[in-house]
């Protein structure tokens, strides 16, 4: 697990909310702190869907970011900035399964519940967190210093500065 705090905020949110940057991503869960509180999870209702839409989606259980990122953009926008915005995106599987590859970790995707970025802005200030969940204790770090060495490079390769 790693914090970076992110110094250009302004880009950063430009960055999530204007371009593709983490489309990919899927949402666990949100919240935005405005004159009201907004919560939401990222969980897929599947009655909403048929059975053909559900079979046609990259991720079944989870919504994307680029589904939500409109209603969640639809909330914040406005003359003020929002209370507080978190917001938790998980690796999409493709991703995570290279970044196991690149580990070297004796492990297999099966044992990865998930590779999550923690997005918390609260008074001016953004803080992007890595955090990984394992099906089971997992003594080997190998996948997690990959992780967060990919998201350094992420970062870095949408231009995105930080501090760790």
């Amino acid at each position: 697990m790693v914090a970076f705090q992110i110094r250009e905020v302004k880009n950063f949110m430009a960055r999530l909310f204007q371009r593709e940057d983490f489309d990919t991503f899927a949402v666990r869960e949100g919240q935005v702190q405005m004159a009201a509180g907004f919560s939401f999870n990222g969980h897929r209702n599947h009655d909403f869907y048929t059975e053909e839409e559900l079979c046609s989606l990259t991720e079944p259980d989870f919504m994307l970011w680029s589904e939500l990122k409109p209603l969640v953009f639809s909330v914040i926008r406005g003359a003020k900035t929002p209370r507080q915005l978190t917001l938790v995106l998980q690796l999409p599987k493709d991703i995570l399964g290279k970044v196991l590859a690149d580990s070297g970790a004796k492990l297999d995707i099966k044992d990865i519940a998930g590779a999550y970025l923690n997005i918390k802005f609260q008074a001016g200030e953004l803080m992007l967190v890595t955090g990984v969940g394992f099906c089971s204790f997992v003594m080997d770090k190998m996948f997690e210093r990959e992780f967060d060495a990919w998201v350094r490079e992420f970062l870095k390769g949408h231009g995105i500065m930080f501090e760790e």
